[in-house]
């Protein structure tokens, strides 16, 4: 717990922004950390002076970088590397118009949709300062003039799960206690919004197209309604689940995927109904299976053994057959970061930069000149997460 208490003060005079809801901020930041990405030489010094040279090298990277004053979508950062700008900055370069990638400050503006760029001086503008006890996932952690981090979510051992970026690329940080944001306050975005419940037996989240990719969490998740399957009637998965939904009209291969992290274990099952009974596969991290014509439900759900396991997970799936027309459902569904990646095999190297010296933790986030403020939600693909397995 970080010490002193933080009073609740509500900032005035902000300036125009549109809502957001908290599902769509966090999948905003999966998909800046999970961004896969590919630069040339000629992105290695763009078109600045001969002081600039990125810590990237040509070749395929995940996760966008770390950029001085940055502010940008994921498809802005893939156009300007066509454009040949460079492939991120540091605080010793200075805010430079050759280069592109996201600071701090300008990832969290992108997640929460903000108008323009705000900089950890300037967030009081647009947010509300909240005690540590009342943050939820896609607020934030804010220390003035320094850094900000987005909140996920609290571990079963009481470690703040977060998004941030601070010299590398954006990227989920799980290793951090409270004691590394003293001096930070607890903050959260004016205009966000609850949103609406997905990934319930109401309300599933529809697959439309294969391959499929969807960064979800099961922790805080609106559904618990399935506790065994019997698929294996031993293995208890009394935590909280996801449910996703699609139809088929023919028949053919489905292959699934699962991957989450070390503290983390979420299972999935294909259901014929939401049924724990009417289970017709599962497994910690891979099915695949033929399927015929008909309605499936793919359910990731958190393994419980004296704890429970909540978390991120990364579900993908590809389907050599036919998708049929998924019925209306009641309530809204989420769809989250889904796309047609094409490459669901498509071999990457998890961001290892050569760093001239290590950047300082705290980003400082310069403010930036130009950008747009439109979210482009893109899809990920498996990323080989550590997991147990059973």
């Amino acid at each position: 717990m970080i010490a002193p208490t933080i009073w609740i003060t509500i900032a005035m005079g902000a300036a125009n922004s549109w809502a957001v809801e908290r599902e769509e901020a966090l999948d905003v930041a999966a998909e800046f950390a999970t961004h896969v990405w590919t630069m040339t030489e000629e992105n290695e010094t763009g078109s600045c002076d001969s002081s600039y040279q990125s810590d990237w090298t040509a070749g395929t990277w995940v996760g966008i970088p770390y950029d001085w004053g940055g502010w940008v979508t994921t498809a802005e950062y893939d156009e300007d590397l066509e454009d040949g700008e460079g492939a991120g900055s540091h605080s010793w370069h200075g805010v430079l118009s050759c280069t592109t990638g996201v600071d701090c400050s300008g990832f969290v503006s992108q997640a929460w949709k903000t108008d323009q760029k705000y900089g950890t001086a300037t967030f009081y503008q647009v947010t509300t300062e909240i005690d540590v006890d009342e943050l939820q996932r896609s607020d934030a952690l804010n220390k003035s003039g320094s850094h900000i981090v987005m909140f996920a979510y609290t571990t079963d051992a009481g470690l703040p799960v977060h998004y941030e970026t601070s010299g590398t690329v954006v990227f989920v940080d799980a290793d951090q206690g409270w004691s590394a944001f003293s001096g930070y306050s607890a903050i959260r975005y004016e205009d966000i919004e609850e949103g609406s419940t997905s990934g319930t037996k109401d309300a599933p989240i529809e697959i439309d197209a294969f391959p499929f990719s969807h960064l979800h969490w099961t922790a805080g998740s609106a559904s618990d309604l399935i506790d065994n399957y019997s698929c294996a009637p031993e293995i208890d998965e009394s935590g909280p689940e996801a449910l996703y939904h699609f139809e088929t009209d023919t028949g053919g291969t489905i292959h699934i995927t699962l991957s989450d992290d070390s503290n983390v274990d979420v299972d999935i099952h294909l259901l014929s109904a939401v049924d724990g009974d009417a289970c017709l596969d599962r497994d910690d991290s891979e099915i695949e299976i033929e399927i015929d014509p008909g309605e499936y439900w793919i359910v990731a759900d958190t393994y419980v053994s004296g704890d429970e396991f909540p978390g991120p997970y990364l579900l993908s799936a590809t389907f050599d057959g036919e998708l049929g027309s998924a019925p209306e459902q009641n309530g809204s569904q989420d769809t989250g970061v889904v796309a047609d990646t094409g490459a669901s095999s498509l071999s990457v190297s998890q961001a290892q930069p050569i760093v001239p010296e290590p950047e300082p933790k705290r980003c400082g986030c310069a403010s930036a000149s130009n950008g747009t403020s439109l979210i482009a939600l893109l899809g990920m693909i498996p990323l080989g997460l550590a997991r147990r397995r059973r």
